[in-house]
């Protein structure tokens, strides 16, 4: 078994080795005790494989100059941050070897361990933000380089209301943050009437699937402004001065499951410099003082394959 010495201590029992062209170490995996002492802390990376629950991919790897890039720890360790411990199983380092991520549980989800299994292992913790104050499990958090927290993401199973510039909102899959600690984006569970410089406009994608809290469908600006929205049921009827009428709304497309029913595209919008533009489109950017703008509810009645969930108001199924 090959040994490989680095700034952090003796790599052992190396059972899998992955180089850069240079042959320097970039990730390996292995199989056997050994200690890594970094910035934050003396870890034992992951050498075990219990067959079941973790995930046995890498154990270490590194950035090209060799500082430490992730290390999947092989028991769950309390890291020190700076909204208190948090239990990690995986973590991500910036190349200053400040902490970037952290995933609490790292589990593979298979027909024998279920994401509700992994659920029941995870541990509530308390977060006190400028806009919420709660207590819940999160599968992981991300951190500014100035160890600011970046962004949160939630079980999917999990609900939790904050205090947005548009109002109280139920959030889902998570939410993310500037590094003064405002809110920077989130994810409504519900739609939720949201003000913008055009009018009121129901903010809700249907088919948020999220795998972090870093990107969201709701963006705010540093001042509160929406920066940006997915409506799944806003039409927007745009005049210009020389009355040219364009229309923005949801579209829709044949299920990937189900030939006979369709699915919504939802209408992605974003506002900057006194400009909106619709589904990132240039030929679909308005000055909006140039032009008049008319919000209607978007109800176009079809067959769909959306699956009534919990809290949804939205006009998607017929």
């Amino acid at each position: 078994m090959k040994e490989i010495f680095t700034k952090y201590g003796l790599i052992k029992g190396i059972s899998d080795i992955e180089y850069y062209n240079d042959n320097n170490i970039k990730e390996c995996k292995l199989d056997k005790y050994c200690e890594m002492t970094t910035s934050i802390g003396t870890f034992v990376p992951q050498y075990e494989d219990d067959g079941s629950r973790r995930k046995y991919t890498k154990s270490l790897s590194f950035y090209k100059d060799g500082n430490i890039r992730t290390i999947s720890l092989d028991k769950q360790t309390n890291i020190r941050t700076s909204v208190g411990e948090i239990p990690a199983e995986f973590i991500s380092f910036y190349e200053n070897g400040n902490i970037k991520r952290i995933l609490s549980l790292n589990g593979k989800i298979t027909a024998f361990w279920t994401e509700e299994n992994e659920y029941e292992l995870a541990t509530e913790l308390n977060f006190d933000f400028e806009f919420a104050k709660f207590t819940k499990k999160i599968i992981g958090i991300k951190f500014y380089e100035t160890a600011q927290v970046k962004s949160l993401t939630f079980w999917p199973m999990d609900r939790i209301n904050i205090q947005t510039p548009c109002g109280i909102a139920d959030i889902r899959i998570g939410l993310s943050l500037y590094e003064n600690g405002k809110l920077k984006s989130c994810e409504p569970s519900k739609p939720l009437k949201v003000k913008t410089s055009i009018g009121d406009i129901m903010a809700y994608d249907v088919n948020a699937i999220g795998i972090n809290g870093d990107d969201n469908s709701l963006n705010f600006y540093g001042d509160g402004k929406v920066k940006s929205l997915v409506t799944s049921m806003g039409k927007i009827k745009v005049t210009s001065s020389k009355g040219l009428l364009s229309i923005f709304e949801p579209g829709l497309k044949i299920s990937s499951y189900n030939d006979e029913s369709k699915d919504i595209v939802p209408l992605y919008i974003e506002f900057y410099d006194d400009k909106i533009r619709f589904n990132k489109d240039l030929n679909s950017e308005f000055l909006i003082e140039d032009n008049s703008f008319i919000i209607e509810d978007f109800m176009k009645k079809f067959d769909s394959s959306c699956n009534s969930c919990e809290g949804c108001e939205s006009n998607c199924k017929s």
